[in-house]
């Protein structure tokens, strides 16, 4: 999503956001998605700002990579290896997500750009606050969930870190007595030969940590942007609602069909011409966000399904606390997606029943009447988000996921066994 248009506000601080400003709400997003080097550049930007930008892509990109490569070499070197799989195959499986998020990103910059330039388009649709609340309490909780999960994610280094800082300590003490030396990195990887032997170690150990931060920066910060943009749309289909819901409000208590019938008019076309705004909007975030849904629903199953056999399979120690919080981690990762989908749904279905319990459409003219209909027709045909058409992001996808991921569970069962 990198390099073409940016915020206005690139560098200010929180506390220099206007509490109404949608840059106050995306703020964590935009210092996520910039430690990896994918938020949008500003073109007034000077040249230094530009290359430093396209750096901290290279960078991220290298870092992740570092950590990508040698896990693959890890589970090829011990390929049948049940445990090896699980720890390192989990762990995979998040990295190469991130990677192809960053790489169709960038291939489709433009659109996103374009996207982007869209929602913060939309956040100025009203400039009353008693309607602007409407969409700015599902920025606030988008904002919320931004930090958990990049909590979760950082949660995930600190234990993986501090869980191989112990054993390497630990190890050390247990050579000075004479024991056998056996060192391993925060993350389970081969890098071809062995570089146990002191400095070689401990610079690798701090190169994983460092690709680990950028990792979690970048998977959170892309993963809540994705459902920052599904919750400000919903956000604006809130915003329909209001408007419907005061018409009904106006009609009854001020019979502005009567007096003021051009006003009413005004109002019906203004809802009706957003409606077929946001039908848009999400038509835009299916065409862009389609294929990493798909590629995420697809993966996550293998996630959730690794990481629960590694957590069975290392019941004790350090080991179970580095499961118990990756498998964490993925819940919150897949909730992420899941539940903006659910109330994009109900909220584009709502419209609907406003209408017709809100607006006494049975006083209004002819013509009037026919628009609200129309209306009602088109929202019973509810706006979702979709991976390849053939799945609707709601929380029935969560169970879906959940299931698969027991099936290959079992799978991965009746193969240890064996």
């Amino acid at each position: 999503m990198a390099q073409q248009t940016d915020t206005r506000h690139e560098g200010r601080d929180m506390k220099e956001f206007s509490k109404s400003s949608i840059d106050r709400y995306i703020l964590p997003n935009r210092i996520f998605c910039s430690m990896a080097g994918m938020w949008p550049v500003d073109e007034k930007s000077s040249i230094y700002g530009k290359l430093f930008a396209h750096f901290r892509l290279l960078f991220a990109v290298t870092a992740i990579s570092s950590v990508f490569v040698p896990e693959i070499l890890a589970i090829v070197e011990h390929w049948g290896d049940l445990k090896i799989l699980a720890g390192v195959g989990c762990v995979l499986t998040t990295v190469g997500q991130l990677l192809f998020k960053i790489i169709y990103l960038l291939a489709r910059r433009e659109k996103a750009c374009s996207l982007y330039n869209e929602l913060r388009d939309l956040w100025g649709s009203s400039d009353i606050p008693r309607e602007r609340k409407h969409y700015e309490e599902l920025a606030y909780k988008a904002r919320t969930f931004t930090i958990i999960f990049y909590s979760s994610c950082m949660c995930n280094v600190l234990t993986f870190t501090v869980a191989a800082a112990f054993d390497y300590v630990k190890i050390e003490y247990n050579i000075s007595n004479g024991a056998e030396k056996s060192r391993h990195f925060p993350f389970e990887v081969w890098y071809g030969t062995d570089i146990t032997d002191t400095p070689r170690f401990e610079v690798a150990f701090v190169c994983q940590v460092i690709a680990s931060l950028i990792c979690a920066a970048g998977i959170s910060g892309l993963d809540a942007s994705f459902m920052t943009i599904i919750l400000h749309v919903c956000g604006q289909f809130k915003l329909i609602n209001a408007w419907i819901s005061d018409i009904g409000v106006q009609i009854n208590t001020e019979a502005v069909h009567v007096h003021r019938p051009q006003k009413l008019e005004k109002n019906f076309i203004r809802c009706i011409r957003h409606h077929q705004r946001m039908i848009n909007v999400v038509n835009e975030v299916n065409n862009l966000l389609t294929p990493i849904i798909f590629m995420q629903i697809l993966t996550s199953g293998v996630e959730i399904c690794l990481s629960g056999f590694a957590l069975l399979d290392n019941a004790t120690g350090t080991d179970l606390l580095k499961c118990i919080s990756y498998l964490t981690s993925m819940w919150i990762q897949l909730l992420l997606w899941c539940w903006p989908g659910e109330i994009l749904v109900e909220e584009s279905q709502q419209i609907g029943h406003t209408i017709y319990l809100n607006v006494p459409w049975y006083a209004l003219s002819p013509i009037l009447r026919k628009q609200l209909c129309i209306l009602i027709v088109r929202s019973q045909q509810y706006c979702s988000i979709t991976a390849l058409t053939f799945q609707t992001l709601s929380i029935q996808t969560l169970t879906n996921v959940f299931n698969t991921a027991a099936s290959f569970f079992t799978l991965l069962r009746q193969m240890q066994q064996k």
